[in-house]
């Protein structure tokens, strides 16, 4: 069964506090949220962002469907922000964890992997919206 820890910052716990930073030829803090959830299948951050006329809550939730012990891929639910797509799919490889959605009738996909040594994760966007974007434990 693919779970959702290995592929996230090493150490991250619920109640933990995270920084959100995006790559604009260098990296700009633009937010920071705190872990609401972390289980093997599902993990939630809820914060504040301010970037790209954006200000304002934000919310990323991923829940995988754990009903097939076997499964590197499957359904899931994603949520960033006011969009859910609650028919999203996921493909987990031994590097990345891959979400395809469409959030607010525009296609996107994330791809979710530890960096530098394990100690941050990376939501690298692809679709509607490219961006790279690192989850920085505090």
């Amino acid at each position: 069964m693919t779970t959702i820890t290995p592929y996230i910052a090493k150490g991250t716990s619920v109640g933990q506090k995270i920084g959100v930073k995006v790559k604009k030829m260098v990296w700009f803090k633009v937010g920071q949220g705190t872990v609401e959830i972390l289980s093997s299948q599902e993990v939630k951050i809820g914060g504040k962002i301010k970037f790209l006329g954006y200000d304002g809550d934000l919310t990323i939730h991923l829940k995988l469907d754990g009903s097939e012990p076997t499964a590197v891929q499957g359904p899931c639910c994603l949520q960033l922000n006011s969009h859910v797509d609650e028919k999203a799919k996921f493909l987990a490889s031994s590097k990345m964890l891959t979400v395809h959605a469409v959030l607010g009738g525009k296609k996107q996909s994330i791809n979710i992997l530890p960096v530098e040594k394990g100690t941050q994760t990376e939501c690298e966007l692809f679709g509607h919206i490219n961006e790279t974007v690192h989850l920085d434990p505090v």
